[in-house]
């Protein structure tokens, strides 16, 4: 089978457990690039929060991006295909959330929304100077966010909010907004990205969805793709790439998806793979038995 595309995960897959790309991976994507294969993030960030060491490399075109929701070409800066999370259902669920003590990013219009008491007041969020640092990083402020949603008529990056992302969750309050969620909407799709997470899109926005609108676009079969990941957002584009490959540190969901099985992310597992299938070599991969 020759691979002509290979999706991959940013967290937890390309980046590591310091959200760093390492220069092996980088240096296999490029290899990759020179021999002919569309390398395509395909990530649950929106397009401002991809790291722009994945952004910079010359031949990454396109990007899947918020799980999916959108999917970017990177060269004409314009979006190809998208799958809104529509206003009445946006109101809603805002509506059921916006008393628990969490952040709430609405990711729209390639950056994160959120409101302005999160950065003045994060005692009340729970939120330690780090992650303070990390929302730093375009993210926009707004002043009275949730009023903003319930006249958002005349806003129109409230009519493009591709997820809802809520970060920086300890075990008991996800439980709870997870319960809230899922008692209220059936027209909803509810994943992670990591155990401190929960990512909200509507039912239809996965990352495999996105897969194969971009395959579509790009004259490409599934059969010719490989996907690598390691949550529960990347289910959909593992199960439908014609390779699918877990990380090391995959949930076991992933891992039993999957065809192979790589090393984990702080070992390169990514990269790894990528150049197991240039070297025609894919069946070396698997480092255990997950049939």
């Amino acid at each position: 089978m020759k691979i002509k595309l290979i999706a991959l995960d940013l967290d937890g897959t390309l980046l590591d457990s310091n959200g760093i790309i390492s220069n092996k991976t980088c240096d296999a994507i490029k290899e990759a690039i020179k021999k002919g294969i569309e390398i395509v993030p395909a990530t649950g960030r929106n397009i401002g929060l991809i790291c722009e060491e994945i952004k910079v490399i010359d031949g990454i075109r396109y990007a899947i991006t918020s799980n999916g929701a959108a999917v970017i070409d990177l060269r004409e800066e314009r979006v190809i295909f998208s799958n809104f999370i529509n206003s009445d259902i946006l109101k809603r669920i805002i509506d059921l959330i916006k008393n628990y003590p969490i952040v709430i990013e609405l990711y729209a219009d390639g950056h994160a929304y959120v409101d302005k008491d999160v950065f003045d007041n994060p005692e009340k969020y729970n939120l330690n100077e780090n992650q303070i640092h990390l929302m730093s990083y375009n993210h926009i402020l707004i002043d009275n966010f949730f009023d903003l949603i319930d006249e958002s008529k005349d806003i129109n990056w409230i009519k493009c909010v591709e997820k809802i992302n809520i970060p920086f969750l300890n075990e008991d309050i996800k439980k709870k907004v997870l319960k809230s969620l899922s008692n209220e909407f059936d027209e909803l799709k509810i994943t992670s990205s990591g155990k401190d997470n929960i990512e909200i899109n509507i039912s239809s926005a996965n990352k495999g969805n996105g897969l194969e609108k971009l395959v579509n676009i790009l004259g490409i079969r599934l059969e010719e793709v490989a996907a690598i990941g390691d949550n529960n957002n990347d289910i959909e584009m593992i199960e439908r790439s014609g390779l699918g490959i877990a990380m090391g540190n995959a949930i076991d969901e992933i891992k039993n998806k999957a065809d192979y099985v790589t090393v984990d992310n702080d070992k390169n597992g990514a990269a790894e793979a990528i150049i197991k299938i240039l070297d025609n070599d894919i069946e070396s991969i698997s480092i255990s038995n997950i049939n």
